[in-house]
């Protein structure tokens, strides 16, 4: 059933004050109105990856369902489920980065009417979403981190198994009289099948993290571009200050006497 356009399982770039914002901004061509659409576009961006990161679990969960029971299948059971726990945080963390962008945007907006086009170029002051984009960096790398370990156990347990396998054909080639093999062969195809569903997890997340290091990144120009004054305010500034130089220039300047003839 597809999410209704504006409620809270709508994507990010549908939701009508993200579409007002955006909209204002290219009609006046506010100063970094590009950094605000790239930074909307990573958190839309991470939305959808995070939905292919539900797909990559099940993934894991059908293989590791036909892998046979053994110390390693329980290991990466556990992997599987401490990895849901991180993704379910991370649709928190996401949810709450998608709440403060859309109270952001209300707020731009809110401050357009007020106070006029002058308010597009401090957009930044509206958007107090630095502190959730990092939590959800901090939660992509544990998630990282159980994939990591994950694919560290299967290829333990496929090198022991690999190199158990090899003493006993050299047992049986030297009872033969033939060579012994010097090395094991490499992961085997249940291996293979195991470490496949971890491996896209952890290039999915990796992923995300990039995006979500690519939002903050935009976010700090916006942050930036906040904290400088208007160009009309900078240069009546200026103006003000060229014009208080010649007032002092004149009040100093010495009056010349003419010669009497």
């Amino acid at each position: 059933m597809a999410a209704k356009k504006g409620g809270p399982g709508a994507p990010l770039l549908s939701e009508p004050a993200v579409q007002e914002l955006l909209g204002l901004m290219a009609a006046h061509n506010a100063p970094g109105q590009r950094d605000m659409l790239a930074m909307l576009q990573q958190i839309a961006g991470l939305e959808k990856q995070l939905n292919a990161a539900v797909e990559e679990l099940t993934a894991m969960r059908r293989e590791l369902a036909e892998a046979r029971e053994s110390p390693v299948k329980r290991t990466l059971q556990n992997a599987v489920k401490a990895l849901e726990k991180s993704v379910a945080a991370l649709r928190e963390r996401l949810g709450a980065v998608k709440a403060a962008v859309v109270d952001g945007c209300k707020r731009a907006v809110a401050a357009f009417k007020e106070q006029g086009v002058s308010a597009l170029a401090h957009t930044a002051e509206f958007f107090h979403i630095r502190p959730a984009l990092e939590a959800v960096g901090r939660e992509l790398d544990k998630a990282i981190a159980h994939d990591e370990n994950a694919l560290t156990t299967i290829q333990a347990a496929a090198t022991e198994y690999h190199e158990a396998g090899l003493h006993l054909k050299n047992a049986l080639r030297a009872v033969t009289g033939r060579e012994p093999v010097a090395e094991p062969k490499g992961p085997g195809a249940l291996a293979r099948a195991l470490a496949g569903p971890f491996k896209a997890e952890r290039s999915l997340l990796s992923s995300m993290k990039g995006r979500a290091e690519g939002a903050l990144n935009r976010l700090g120009h916006l942050e930036q571009a906040a904290e400088r004054p208007p160009i009309r305010q900078t240069i009546e500034e200026f103006n003000a200050k060229i014009a208080a130089a010649r007032e002092g220039q004149e009040k100093t300047a010495p009056t010349v006497k003419r010669n009497e003839r």
